[in-house]
């Protein structure tokens, strides 16, 4: 099993956790030393980032940035070119539900979680966090850090620029191109091009005027 440090202590970190020791052998946690809040996570040593090098050896211990979407995705890919300078390589972890097609093209540092539907001449650059049941379809390009949550689709032809939010049902239509840093909203269509920095976010659900018992009554007639 290969070495790994994974770079967070929050809420992302600790669910990919259970993901990665599956198929790693996690060595340590590690974030900037001001975020140390405790000295250990799950019996792993919590180590400062800023000079993780000296204490466990790049050449043979890899690294992955398990951070979430803040600053749109600003951060995990500060701290991956950081990590590249300081001469660690980096990991993809892909779980084992996904199936990979000879055609598909992957960088590292990337995480594709359970039931991801990956079609084939898709395209993922670095850094990308997608979550399950997420769709790409046919020669879908996903370039660098961008996070697209659970059951999202990505329709066939279509590129979603770096450091974007893709959010939880959210559709992109085929053949679109999102542009870099754009947020798109929970449930939200997207059917034509967008220029950098957009945001589209949906309309809610209305709350109806019937509790949920009457509503079923109602629903019977």
């Amino acid at each position: 099993m290969e070495k790994l440090i994974i770079y967070g202590n929050g809420k992302i970190s600790r669910v990919l956790y259970h993901f990665l020791k599956k198929q790693f052998k996690l060595i340590a946690f590690t974030v900037d030393s001001k975020y140390i809040k405790k000295k250990d996570i799950y019996g792993l040593p919590v180590i400062p980032f800023e000079n993780i090098e000296n204490t466990y050896d790049p050449s043979v211990n890899n690294l992955i940035i398990a951070v979430g979407y803040i600053d749109m995705n600003n951060l995990r890919e500060q701290k991956y070119l950081e990590g590249k300078q300081k001469g660690f390589n980096f990991i993809n972890y892909i779980h084992p539900s996904v199936e990979i097609h000879d055609n598909f093209q992957i960088g590292e540092n990337n995480v594709l979680l359970d039931q991801v539907s990956i079609q084939p001449y898709s395209k993922i650059g670095n850094s990308n966090f997608i979550w399950s049941n997420a769709v790409l379809g046919h020669g879908a390009c996903i370039e660098n850090s961008n996070w697209i949550a659970s059951n999202a689709t990505v329709s066939g032809d279509t590129t979603i620029k770096s450091k974007c939010f893709i959010g939880v049902n959210s559709t992109i239509g085929h053949n679109v191109v999102v542009g870099d840093e754009n947020f798109i909203g929970a449930h939200t269509l997207v059917t034509k091009n967008t220029k950098s920095n957009e945001v589209y976010i949906s309309k809610e659900g209305d709350k109806f005027r019937l509790d949920s018992k009457r509503f079923l009554l109602f629903a019977k007639v």
